[in-house]
């Protein structure tokens, strides 16, 4: 079975705003050798139904969506849900799957300690 994976973010007018989840998901691509596709909710595209068409297109018959957000806000709980049921409507065939948001987790606090050590 052919399974993408959806790196999605925010989005951000910003100039350069968006670099590092495109750099991201060519990490995790890298390392996990799998189809990685970066993907945004607000701002830029690919959007999210954008970045779902492009795994269709590519022959997923699986397709996971990663939210890459801190925080359970709106767009992580009833946004992004509400986008993939549109999805899933059109595609029936493919499987769909979110995974929990970044959150609180111990890797992200020994990043921040890690930038944090030689500054105190």
């Amino acid at each position: 079975m052919k399974t993408s994976v959806i790196l999605l973010g925010h989005g951000s007018m910003a100039s350069g705003g968006n670099v590092a989840l495109r750099d991201i998901a060519k990490l995790v691509k890298d390392m996990g050798g799998m189809d990685v596709i970066p993907a945004f909710l607000q701002f830029k595209e690919p959007s999210l139904p954008q970045a779902i068409e492009q795994a269709v297109g590519a022959g997923a018959e699986k397709i996971v969506v990663m939210p890459y957000f801190l925080y359970m806000g709106n767009h992580v709980s009833e946004d992004i849900p509400g986008e993939l049921d549109g999805m899933r409507a059109k595609y029936p065939a493919v499987e769909m799957v979110m995974t929990d948001h970044l959150g609180a987790h111990p890797k992200l606090a020994e990043i921040v300690l890690e930038r944090i050590k030689g500054r105190v």
